[in-house]
């Protein structure tokens, strides 16, 4: 009868065994899971935080060039210089008064 409580004993330590390893089993598993949901995010993030870094870079350049063309209109548009270039490229004049001729509005 001893030798078959013995068995008994070492049957339920065995399964102890085995249940404890299955707990740590699934312990590693779920570390493991965790670990590669962690690894996502950080991934995600970082290449989220990249896109935003080149959208502002782009901003930024984008709001250069609007200035420059802000400046450009602003040149080209200046009565001095559609003043200068219709006398000297295009020989226009300012008309004398006696040249000026007004017209009656048909309203």
């Amino acid at each position: 009868m001893a030798e078959q409580e013995n068995k008994n004993r070492k049957r339920q330590a065995d399964k102890s065994r085995k249940g404890d390893f299955g707990k740590w089993i699934v312990i590693l598993f779920l570390f493991l899971f965790e670990l590669l949901i962690y690894t996502g995010t950080r991934l995600e993030c970082t290449s989220t935080e990249f896109s935003i870094s080149d959208a502002r870079a782009e901003q930024q350049r984008l709001e250069s060039y609007r200035a420059e063309l802000l400046l450009e209109k602003e040149r080209l548009g200046s009565p001095e210089r559609i003043s200068r270039i219709a006398r000297t490229r295009l020989d226009l004049v300012v008309p004398d008064h006696n040249q000026v001729v007004y017209l009656e509005n048909g309203d």
